[in-house]
């Protein structure tokens, strides 16, 4: 009997089409040598208040593009692209009261990486508006052939990404934007929405604020939500300012190690972690029992395209360690980072290599 193939999906961005009327993060990265977070934030917030019809056009044929350039190099379950995002952390904030995206704050980021200045809270946070997610994922699936999966950032990581001026009460800061997450997913769940992932990078930067109310976030997140719906946590080690940075300092691997066994416990179905950078010693699949997991195969900060052979011999020792039912393929993290050709380029090499295992 012929075994199954493996499962791939991909992690969440993709370079946005050149057409579309704004950009984010990564076309920061491309244009000012670096992720030029201010830039983009103060460009997004004036879009918003010009924006018209014809942007929507632009958006479907954006997400249409980028969903079948997925499905077409092999992948199973694929992502809108993030395409209409400045970035995925901001665009959900700004549909929440509490947050300022006028007056920005300076702050110093990922471990002394970066400055830069931020959305600030200045209230308390609350879900006041009807769900973008149900706009966004629809108007995904409605051009796709296949299940969309959609992604949301964790309360971890809203808080890493933007300054808060009014809390100053992590734990109760973390409960309430879950809160604001859980509404935007069961809304997901109401339209039918059967893969929605959680972003939570940051679990393997502040191991501490992970354990002592992280998981609780991610609890509280996925609250109420049905056991046909797969629930993912998505834990990579952070990106570097601009492709092919060597020195950029990125979360510890053996981080991983150390949530493994809380992560586990979780209620939630599949953990996306990084392989293709750091190189993980296998043997940390072991320790995720119950969980599906999504392994990193291509790295997404690297021009360097990845052999076939390379990618199937990682696997092979992967399996070694998981039940094969239990492992998805997919990169390292968004691909926003990389050039359409390029991004392609490594889908489809890492889809061929997946079929050979």
């Amino acid at each position: 009997m012929k075994t199954k193939s493996l499962t791939t999906t991909v992690i969440g961005s993709f370079p946005k089409p050149s057409y579309l009327p704004i950009e984010d993060w990564f076309d920061g990265a491309r244009k000012d040598g670096g992720m030029n977070t201010e830039r983009i934030t103060e460009e997004f917030t004036d879009y918003i208040e010009k924006k018209s019809d014809a942007d929507e056009k632009l958006f479907i044929k954006a997400t249409k593009e980028v969903i079948s350039l997925q499905i077409d190099a092999g992948i199973d379950v694929p992502t809108d692209g993030e395409v209409r995002r400045e970035n995925y952390i901001h665009y959900h904030c700004r549909y929440l009261k509490g947050f300022d995206f006028k007056n920005l704050e300076h702050r110093v980021l990922r471990d002394g990486a970066y400055e830069t200045s931020l959305p600030a809270i200045r209230g308390k946070i609350r879900h006041t508006r009807a769900s973008y997610s149900v706009h966004d994922f629809e108007s995904s699936q409605n051009v796709s052939s296949k299940p969309v999966k959609f992604t949301l950032p964790g309360p971890l990581t809203v808080m890493d990404t933007t300054a808060d001026c009014f809390y100053d009460d992590r734990p109760k800061l973390s409960r309430d934007l879950a809160e604001t997450i859980n509404k935007e997913i069961l809304a997901l769940v109401d339209a039918g929405c059967k893969y929605i992932q959680v972003d939570e990078p940051l679990f393997a930067r502040q191991l501490d604020d992970a354990f002592s109310f992280g998981m609780e976030g991610i609890e509280r997140c996925f609250h109420g939500v049905p056991r046909d719906v797969i629930k993912i946590i998505h834990m990579c080690c952070g990106y570097p300012d601009h492709l092919d940075d060597e020195d950029y300092k990125k979360a510890d691997p053996d981080s991983y190690h150390q949530l493994a066994s809380e992560v586990d416990e979780l209620n939630i179905d599949q953990v996306s972690i990084e392989d293709a950078h750091c190189q993980n010693n296998l043997d940390l699949l072991e320790k995720f029992k119950k969980k599906s997991v999504i392994l990193g195969a291509i790295a997404i900060a690297s021009s360097r395209v990845e052999t076939e052979d390379k990618i199937i011999d990682r696997i092979k020792s992967a399996l070694n360690h998981i039940d094969r039912n239990r492992l998805v393929i997919a990169p390292d993290c968004g691909l926003g980072l990389l050039t359409p050709v390029l991004a392609e380029a490594k889908l489809r090499i890492m889809c061929s290599a997946v079929k050979k295992v």
